[in-house]
Parts: structure tokens; C-alpha cells; sequence
């Protein structure tokens, strides 16, 4: 069969679609970016925010018009079957953590069985399963499934469950054989990396040290980390964020500036234990890219509330702020707290994002006329390249090779990236280069 994936959401949720496509090519079948050229569409969901959860169930409503076999993978079989069935009936439905039966159903629908329901979790160690990867350059590990937290609005461990670590040496393996294969960057994801390892008796920051100890040239990219998690390891942290293979990128979402709203929410952290987590990080490790998350318009969320997190934005200063108007997702506590009026949340919404622009733009300001180093990872969107700095910021160049090593001067910034040109004498930069100077190509994507 002719298989077409379009996958949504997180960094976990694309490795998931890349087993599904490794499993697919496994498996005998023909992987194509055609969808009208497919026998079959996998729809791998995300239901992270409402807007994703609106637009998954509007898409699926789209292709059960078509005639294609369609196949809903992902999150949202686990966090709203019902939703799913609502629209109709599909060919076949599978959860995020079901995906070693992805061959099965393969096999059965290709017999003509229709309606298949696969959402009961195995235990499968995400690291060592077949992939096809989207890039030659960035991959994302799965180090982790699930948390340890219990967040009032949050529907995604519902789908993910309780925190389940993967055996260190399994993603150190698929490391080496990245770096091995050319990657440039390597992602280490999880719903919150900073509980990996409660479960089996390793933290995050050994890993870290493990994975950055593999010979050649790459940079890490530590995903996400729930404050609560950070509390008890910082200086630990801070040591292994120092390592020259690691990115100066630390993505600590905060949600709310008001102690109350974080309370209801269920945090387990304080605004002052996140103030500290921040400024310590700020204060050991230069240049840092700090990247944080608010949700704006939380049930009971007051205006003295939100002027407290506007104030606490405009205190840590992030160089990137991602802001979430709330949604109550289905099966949450929250969804049946007393909402707040939408206009408000929209008006507020719209007063933190020119407030984070702002503070975007002043914090990219600072880096015009210096110079950075760091890795072309793809394509612009809107043309040119994207260099990923050392600390993470994107560099947009006009003329470079996807996987190559640059020093660039930066000439223009932006609220969300920057524009540099490269300099000349790149190949001389030697003491630059994380392996010694040596400019190496990548190869092209493998099964993994």
C-alpha cells in the first residue's frame, strides 16, 4: 500500500510519526508525500491546546469525505476517543503508546478490516525502534514517556501516563549513531525531560553529560523542564548546560506570575522558586536563550493576576515567550472551573504578546554587529537558511548548506530571529568547531 503521515505538535509527537513511518517502510510498504497518490492517510493528532483539539477533529472531518483509508494515530485517541467516533467511523484508531501494533493494523486493514481500535499501552523503549527521519540534520530521542505532575488544564497525560524513563544506554546508542550518520543536532524530548530518570534512579543531568561526551560535531537540544522538577538539581543542571556541545537554551515554562493561579493550577512551585531557577541559570551561563510558556485567561485568573505575570515577564525578561489563551480541554478539572469572559482573554492575550515582541526585539537587539557560530539545520521559510546558534537563536543567512558549520556577523535582529552574514575566513575558525575544524556534510536520511 501507498501510505501517506501528516503529523501536529510536540517534538515527541514528530518522533512518533517517524516510527510510524519506519514501521510502514518495515513493514513492505511505500511511503509517499503525495496524499492523493495514497491508499492510505495516518493523521498522527495532538490535542496539547483547544485550537490543536478543534483543528484535529475539523481535519479528520475533512478526509472522511475522501475515499482514502485513514488511519488517527497520536494523542487524541487516548485523551477523546469519543470525539474521534463523533465523527465517524475510521479504518483504523491507535494511541501514542500502541505503536508496535502499527504492523498489525497494517496487515488487518490491508485485508480489509475496517473500524480496528488499538489504545492499550505497550512497553515499547521508543530510543531502539526503526525510524524514518524527516531530516538529515536535527532528531529528536525520546528519553522519556509521560510525567509525574497532575496539572489542572492538562489533557496530554491522559495520553502520555505516568512517567516511564528509557534505558540510558538505548538513547545513548541512538545518539552515537546520529552523530555517527552526520546529525548536527540532537533533541533530547520528553513531556518534562527534567523528571527523567525519578523512576530508575538517574537524573537529567547525567544524561546530558553521557550524550555530550559522544566525539563529533553536534549540539544538544535539552527540551522542556517543569520548574518543579528543576528545584532540586540547579547546580547540577547549570554544569551540564555548560558543556560546549550543549545549546545555552533552556525552555522552563512558568504558566502565571501569581502564586494563586499557579496553586490552582497545580504547579508545586512558587514564582520565587522559578525566579530563582531562572536567575541562576542567568547569572552562571552567558547568553542564555530563555524560552518560557503562559497561559493567559486561567478560570479565576483576576486583573491583579495577570498585571503579577507581566510583571514577572518583564522581570526574567525571555527571549522567546509562548502564550496559550486557555481552553478547557475534555476530562481536565479545570474544564469544569468558571471560565473567564472571552473577550477578556483575548484582550489580554493580545497585551502579552506586544509586551513579549517587545522584549524579544530588545533582548536581539544586543547581538547585532557580534559575531556567533553554529550549525545550518534547514531551509527559511521564507528563503535564505536557518542557522541554529550557539545559544539557539536562529540566524537566518542568505547563502549557505543545509548541515554546515558557520561563523556569521549579525547585522539585523527581529522579535523572533535574527540576520547574519557569514564571515569569510570560516574555514580558518578552527578552534571554533566543536571537532577540531573539520567541516563534514551530512549524510542523507537513513531508517532511523
Amino acid at each position: 500500500m501507498k501510505i501517506y503521515c501528516e503529523t501536529y505538535g510536540c517534538t515527541s509527537n514528530k518522533v512518533d510519526a517517524e516510527i510510524l513511518r519506519g514501521l510502514i517502510v518495515e513493514c513492505g510498504h511505500e511511503l509517499t508525500d503525495d496524499i492523493l497518490q495514497a491508499d492510505v492517510v495516518v493523521v498522527n493528532t495532538c490535542a496539547v491546546k483547544g485550537t490543536t483539539y478543534k483543528r484535529m477533529l475539523k481535519r479528520l472531518s475533512e478526509l472522511k469525505k475522501s475515499d482514502k483509508r485513514i488511519i488517527v494515530a497520536g494523542c487524541l485517541p487516548l485523551i477523546d476517543l469519543q470525539a474521534i467516533k463523533h465523527v465517524g467511523e475510521f479504518d483504523g484508531i491507535i494511541g501514542c503508546k500502541s505503536l508496535s501494533k502499527f504492523p498489525e493494523m497494517l496487515e488487518r486493514i490491508g485485508r480489509g478490516e475496517r473500524n480496528l481500535t488499538f489504545v492499550e499501552p505497550v512497553a515499547d523503549s521508543k530510543p531502539i525502534m526503526c525510524k524514518r527521519r524527516y531530516s538529515s540534520v536535527c532528531a529528536a530521542i525520546p528519553i522519556a514517556e509521560g510525567c509525574v505532575s497532575a496539572c489542572s488544564y492538562c489533557s496530554v497525560r491522559f495520553a502520555r501516563g505516568k512517567l516511564r524513563s528509557f534505558d540510558p544506554e538505548h538513547i545513548v546508542n541512538e545518539a552515537k549513531q546520529l552523530v555517527r550518520s552526520g546529525y548536527r543536532e540532537i533533541q533530547l524530548t520528553a513531556q518534562d525531560t527534567a523528571a527523567y530518570g525519578l523512576d530508575i534512579g538517574m537524573r537529567l543531568p547525567e544524561l546530558i553529560l553521557h550524550v555530550a561526551e559522544i566525539p563529533g560535531d553536534f549540539r544538544i537540544r535539552v527540551g522542556m523542564m517543569n520548574p518543579q522538577n528543576v528545584l532540586s538539581m540547579v547546580d547540577e543542571l547549570i554544569d551540564a548546560f555548560r558543556h560546549e556541545r550543549v545549546y545555552k537554551f533552556l525552555h522552563l515554562p512558568v504558566q502565571s506570575g501569581s502564586d494563586r493561579i499557579l496553586h490552582t493550577m497545580r504547579r508545586n512551585y512558587s514564582v520565587d522558586e522559578f525566579i530563582h531557577i531562572v536567575q541562576e541559570f542567568q547569572k552562571k551561563i552567558q547568553n542564555l536563550f530563555l524560552c518560557t510558556d503562559v497561559i493567559v485567561g486561567f478560570p479565576g485568573e483576576s486583573e491583579e493576576d495577570f498585571v503579577q505575570t507581566k510583571e514577572l515577564i518583564r522581570l526574567i525578561a525571555p527571549d522567546k515567550t509562548n502564550i496559550s489563551k486557555f481552553y478547557p480541554m475534555p476530562g481536565t478539572e479545570a474544564a469544569h472551573m468558571p471560565q473567564l469572559n472571552g473577550r477578556v482573554v483575548a484582550h489580554r492575550s493580545r497585551e502579552l504578546s506586544a509586551l513579549c515582541r517587545e522584549i524579544g526585539r530588545q533582548k536581539n537587539e544586543c547581538y547585532v554587529g557580534k559575531k556567533m557560530t553554529g550549525f545550518v539545520i534547514e531551509p527559511g521559510e521564507k528563503g535564505g537558511f536557518i542557522l541554529r546558534s550557539e545559544n539557539y537563536k536562529q540566524v537566518i543567512v542568505e547563502q549557505a548548506e543545509v548541515g554546515e558549520f558557520l561563523r556569521v556577523k549579525i547585522t539585523e535582529a527581529f522579535p523572533t530571529y535574527l540576520r547574519g552574514e557569514p564571515l569569510h575566513n570560516n574555514f580558518f575558525e578552527k578552534s571554533k568547531n566543536l571537532d577540531g575544524g573539520r567541516l563534514r556534510r551530512c549524510a542523507e536520511p537513513g531508517p532511523r
